[in-house]
């Protein structure tokens, strides 16, 4: 009876110690599971916040300088503004393109994103992407040719400076588009591949 009794405690007193052993164990595993698991997924969102070389810019302002070429030289800028970006408030600035007629001009775009301060200059970006970015030039109904855009570094175009020849007096639109092809660019590519940076309708006047 009393070896009997002495197995019995010496089995309860295994039973009690080992026990919360058992707990704290399982406690140990679980955390580590959940700060491994909470570490990873804060690397993994950190990645993606660094590692993104694709991350459009948001582009609010767009300015055309226009320099006529011989003659006196006189210097036009007409200017879009949307600070707010695409599908909020109508464009703060949407001026009209007013040239005149039988004329030669040098174009220069700029692009900045002034929803910011101070304001992001997006010129300087497209032109150190320019192997992945173009400009479309598309008149419909105004009496302007658009010419000689300046090419990326295996002679695509680009089109952040081009070359206006004005007509006879007329009436119509200008369609700006600027197009992302990142390691898509091609020869002839048309306005339809490659993802939309830009895309304006400006009214041009030829008077």
């Amino acid at each position: 009876m009393y070896r009997n009794k002495t197995i019995s405690l010496f089995l309860g007193k295994l039973y009690i110690y080992s026990k919360p052993k058992f707990i704290i164990m399982k406690k140990t595993v679980f955390q580590f599971l959940l700060s491994f698991l909470l570490t990873g997924l804060l690397f993994s969102s950190c990645k993606k916040d660094v590692d993104d070389p694709n991350e459009e810019e948001l582009i609010t302002t767009v300015k055309l300088r226009f320099t006529e070429v011989g003659g006196a030289g006189t210097v036009s800028t007409f200017t879009f503004k949307d600070l707010d970006g695409e599908g909020g408030a109508p464009p703060s600035i949407f001026q009209d393109i007013i040239l005149a007629p039988s004329k030669v001009y040098t174009l220069g775009i700029s692009l900045s994103n002034e929803s910011v301060s101070p304001a992001e200059d997006i010129t300087a970006e497209i032109a150190a992407e320019a192997l992945d970015h173009q400009f479309y030039f598309v008149p419909t109904g105004v009496n302007v040719t658009v010419s000689n855009l300046n090419t990326d570094s295996r002679g695509l175009p680009l089109g952040l400076t081009s070359t206006w020849t004005t007509g006879g007096a007329s009436t119509g639109n200008m369609k700006i588009t600027l197009k992302h092809k990142p390691g898509i660019k091609a020869a002839g590519d048309p306005v339809t591949k490659g993802d939309t940076d830009i895309d304006l309708t400006w009214v041009t006047k030829v008077q």
